[in-house]
């Protein structure tokens, strides 16, 4: 890890709120090309069919190329978040969101739409349990490049 986490605990053990400019992004560096990986915009079987996206997507080929070649990666972690979102009955951008509160960051998330909306305010009233908190990070951990906290 880049030692975000340890940043986010000492701020917070000073009284100081840290703000989650892009609370969906993973931080792979290309983070214009992989924002929304964590938001249920993309699953396992969505970025698998993307070969034929070209023509029906505002998507570059090199952003198509870069989601088919986190496919394998993100999968484990996309089925983890599925997996809570489903037992909890909310989205995976929901949990994505919870995930980032319960690590005591204050998320900045953006809302184009209603259901974006909705997923913002359910994100919130309700916490992710010590055991889900670490099944996400058990498959975080596993992709490459991934350094957030």
């Amino acid at each position: 890890h880049n030692g975000a986490q340890e940043t986010v605990n000492k701020c917070n053990e000073l009284g100081i709120k840290v703000l989650g400019y892009y609370p969906f992004a993973m931080p792979y560096g290309i983070i214009a090309i992989l924002q929304g990986l964590l938001t249920g915009k993309y699953s396992k079987e969505s970025i698998a069919s993307l070969d034929d996206a070209l023509l029906t997507t505002s998507k570059t080929s090199l952003e198509l190329r870069d989601l088919k070649k986190y496919e394998k990666e993100i999968g484990p972690l996309l089925g983890e978040m599925e997996k809570i979102a489903t037992q909890r009955g909310k989205t995976i951008a929901q949990v994505a969101l919870n995930y980032v509160i319960c690590k005591g960051v204050i998320p900045i998330p953006g809302s184009r739409t209603v259901t974006q909306f909705k997923d913002n305010v359910g994100a919130m009233g309700w916490q992710l349990s010590k055991k889900e908190i670490l099944a996400l990070e058990e498959k975080a951990d596993k992709i490459r490049g991934f350094e957030g906290a």
